[in-house]
């Protein structure tokens, strides 16, 4: 006769824990961004250590880092991308005047036979 099988333990689970430290969006360094959630204060502040780039959001007692992480990416998409590029306010007029010529269609020339399709026009030519 045998033995009886004996009974493993089950393997404990792992738990997940969501991320304090992110990449930076400004300065583009991976886990250089802290985020610390003052909780009696409801406000959740982000520090990058190495741009020194801060951001501040309120919280509720449901929030997480990461929720206040992504309210600064959405509100660093809601600037004006020339802000970002830190523009002077001459150039920035220059740009703005290049993008509203192009788009009223005033002087498109630049923009023909830039692109990779090619240029079929109005040419009805008889292929045999």
């Amino acid at each position: 006769m045998g033995k009886r099988k004996t009974k493993r333990k089950p393997k404990p689970k792992k738990k997940l824990v969501l991320d304090t430290h992110f990449d930076c969006i400004a300065c583009h360094h991976e886990k250089s961004v802290d985020v610390k959630m003052q909780r009696d204060a409801k406000v959740g502040n982000l520090n990058c250590r190495i741009c020194g780039i801060k951001f501040q959001s309120p919280i509720n007692p449901l929030s997480d880092p990461v929720d206040v992480y992504y309210e600064w990416v959405d509100a660093s998409q809601t600037t004006k991308p020339e802000d970002s590029r830190g523009l002077s306010d001459d150039e920035l007029d220059y740009h703005e005047k290049d993008l509203r010529t192009i788009s009223d269609g005033e002087d498109d020339s630049r923009l023909r036979g830039r692109g990779r399709t090619p240029d079929f026009g109005d040419d009805d030519e008889d292929y045999d």
